[in-house]
């Protein structure tokens, strides 16, 4: 199970834990509320009645880890590999071919594209526009990762021949349009756009944590000078905060057991708002109710976690006293 596994299941030992040592998340959800605008300005799919709102939520991340110079990361290498089986599977082996070579000219593609500094995170139209095709049709390889193959997954319908612009041919135009206009709100400095002024090797995306492999695989979004960033890109900010959500960025933060990121800022980023809202890490802990520090909330959460994924110990017979000869003989008759 991953980490939104484990707290999709409230009988978790994370979920557990996470309920009664930070239990408060409505006092989260009320600060991030009180930093809001009373009406946000939220962007929104243009020209569409039924946007595929999963597919765009990981294309928007994917387009902000190429501006900040990581375009490519383990589920997305897992995605293309698995993809590429399953289709074959699914369909031919003709097709799972067609795929694997979709996805291993995509991931050439995506690795030529430079990292953006200076506050300019966006590209001419044409560029930006096949950039936006690209970290869409991403989301599909992705999702094969963290959830299968599932049934309406473009991959299913490529043919035996098809190339990479096959696939960016079927992103609908309203994917690319919206990615762009999240990623002009990205690019003002109270947003995202102090990311890129800041050094390559201080901009981690999609950092792993030495308690990732407890919850069966975690990844975060970003990390930058000590800040863990969660990017949400919800419709309704006013809605956002569910114990979910606020449970699933605490993990993170208690994951890294041992402090190798140096986190000392929590943060929501709001894509569709442009608005980052942000807490230092005691000022986090002690909304949500932490009756420790961070330390020992991470020392405590990684005894709970282990001791529920160690082996069960073998059990001793249960002993009945004295030996009695039995009343029986060895046919079963008395």
């Amino acid at each position: 199970m991953s980490l939104t596994s484990e707290l999709n299941d409230p009988n978790s030992p994370l979920s557990l834990f996470m309920n009664g040592a930070l239990p408060a998340t409505s006092r989260i959800t009320g600060s991030m509320r009180g930093r809001l605008p009373v009406r946000p300005s939220t962007v929104t799919p243009e020209c569409t009645q039924h946007p595929d709102y999963r597919s765009l939520g990981r294309a928007i991340d994917r387009r902000l880890r190429i501006a900040f110079g990581s375009p490519i990361d383990a589920a997305l290498l897992d995605g293309v590999l698995y993809a590429g089986i399953d289709v074959a599977e699914a369909i031919s082996p003709l097709a799972g071919q067609a795929v694997h070579g979709i996805g291993q000219a995509l991931l050439s593609e995506l690795k030529e594209q430079t990292a953006a500094c200076g506050g300019a995170m966006t590209r001419p139209h044409a560029s930006e526009d096949r950039l936006g095709r690209l970290c869409f049709a991403a989301s599909h390889f992705e999702e094969v990762k963290r959830a299968g193959l599932r049934p309406g997954n473009p991959l299913l319908h490529l043919g035996a021949n098809a190339m990479l612009d096959d696939l960016l041919g079927q992103v609908p135009a309203y994917a690319s349009q919206d990615i762009a206009r999240q990623m002009e709100l990205a690019a003002a400095d109270h947003a995202m756009g102090w990311v890129t002024r800041r050094h390559e090797d201080k901009r981690i995306c999609a950092p792993v944590f030495s308690g990732s492999n407890d919850v069966g695989g975690a990844d975060a979004d970003f990390i930058v000078d000590g800040h863990l960033i969660d990017c949400k890109a919800t419709t309704r900010p006013e809605r956002f905060g569910s114990r979910k959500e606020v449970h699933q960025l605490a993990g993170y933060l208690l994951l890294d057991y041992e402090d190798e990121y140096g986190l000392d800022k929590v943060c929501f980023y709001l894509s569709r708002q442009g608005l980052l809202v942000t807490w230092s890490t005691q000022e986090f802990l002690e909304l949500l109710g932490a009756r420790q520090p961070l330390p020992k909330l991470r020392a405590a959460l990684r005894q709970a976690l282990r001791e529920s994924n160690a082996p069960a110990s073998p059990q001793e017979p249960l002993s009945l006293g004295p030996t009695q000869e039995s009343l029986f003989g060895e046919d079963g008759t008395g």
